[in-house]
């Protein structure tokens, strides 16, 4: 994880795209690290000079005219197309293009397109690493309309906001796991009984250090949280994709996942999949960790009012498209069930951004010579 981050801050500073007015200094040193275009923040600046109540119909009528709207989007499929139909039929005059792929391959397309000096994204809703390496490269314009206040400040960072949580928990087969043998901590997983019936997602590094960071600060010794990854892993083997992994559990083909997002759980079992991750009686004990992913728009965006448009959005009527999806939403929503019954503890923000402490790597080593399957995004 903190490797992603470290090869975006690399590739950014190799960087300088400038437009409408932003360059590089007289003595050939970057002036700044991404897209820059001063006629978006000029937008910005002007919907944001207005009193709260009126920024938003400034820009509904800013982004009428500008008529477009591209989105780069970690999403699911289905919850994108969701987005996207919601907020077109409440802004008819907007087009909106949504590229969707995992939340690394938002970054590095970002990247490709400003070292290409042709940045397409307007608008990014993505993951908290991605979102905080673009922010750190000061690729995101700063939003401070009315939709920050209905956002706990945990969940503002600097020029981006949490729009959604994705909740980290187990999700397992209910007709291939009984009741009993369901896992009711993070340690049941090194149980000998889940012997080759555990799959693990390789890039989950931000779960493994949340898990193992919760155990240091709540009694463990660095050697007991270390055997309990040897034996965890040992009864594991590897499969690419959340969707992928829940695919397999669905379809009786894996018993249990080691960690999903509990929406993905959530939308497969209404669907008819016999999965899980609550118990009978609608609660699970484990901590969960929710991970806060968000939406910023770009200092180089081509349709700045549809990118601040959008941002609002998400923070107001899109929250209820999210619930409607059976996702958690950043902020309060009526109807919103989503966390009922489950035990939420801090995601560990400060150590995943931690300079010091590779994740990624450390994750990686821990799987090696584990089996794996072909999987997907």
């Amino acid at each position: 994880m903190r490797t992603r981050l470290m090869c975006a801050a690399g590739a950014f500073s190799l960087l300088l795209v400038a437009g409408c007015g932003a360059g590089a200094a007289d003595d050939g040193q970057i002036r700044t690290a991404a897209v820059v275009s001063s006629r978006a923040q000029e937008v910005y600046d002007e919907i944001q000079a207005l009193p709260p109540a009126e920024q938003r119909a400034k820009a509904v009528q800013l982004a009428s005219e500008e008529g477009e709207l591209t989105v780069y989007t970690s999403l699911t499929d289905n919850v994108a197309d969701a987005v996207s139909k919601a907020f077109e039929k409440q802004f008819p005059h907007i087009k909106v293009s949504m590229f969707r792929g995992n939340s690394e391959t938002i970054l590095q397309r970002i990247l490709q397109e400003s070292q290409a000096r042709k940045l397409g994204a307007d608008a990014v809703e993505s993951d908290f690493l991605e979102m905080s390496s673009l922010d750190s490269q000061k690729a995101l314009a700063r939003y401070t309309g009315p939709g920050q206040a209905l956002v706990a400040p945990s969940s503002r960072f600097p020029d981006w906001t949490a729009d959604r949580f994705n909740v980290f928990l187990p999700a397992w087969n209910t007709d291939l796991v009984k009741t009993a043998d369901v896992p009711r901590s993070w340690e049941a997983l090194a149980d000998a009984r889940y012997k080759g019936r555990i799959t693990l997602e390789p890039t989950d590094s931000d779960w493994y250090a949340n898990v193992t960071h919760y155990w240091l600060t709540h009694g463990k010794t660095r050697a007991q949280v270390d055997d309990l990854w040897r034996r965890i892993v040992a009864n594991s083997h590897v499969t690419k994709g959340h969707t992928t992994i829940m695919a397999l559990l669905g379809a009786g083909q894996t018993p249990l996942d080691s960690m999903n997002y509990t929406y993905i759980t959530e939308q497969a079992r209404l669907k008819g999949a016999p999965v899980a991750y609550r118990l009978p009686d609608g609660t699970n004990p484990l901590p969960a960790f929710p991970r806060p992913n968000g939406v910023g728009m770009l200092r180089g965006a081509q349709h700045p009012a549809a990118a601040w448009l959008f941002y609002d959005w998400m923070l107001h009527e899109g929250q209820k498209v999210l619930v409607g999806l059976h996702m958690t939403p950043s902020t309060k929503v009526p109807g919103d069930t989503s966390l009922q019954g489950i035990h939420l503890v801090p995601f560990d923000v400060k150590e995943l951004t931690d300079p010091t402490t590779d994740w990624d790597k450390k994750y990686d080593q821990q799987l090696r010579g584990v089996a794996s399957a072909q999987g997907g995004n």
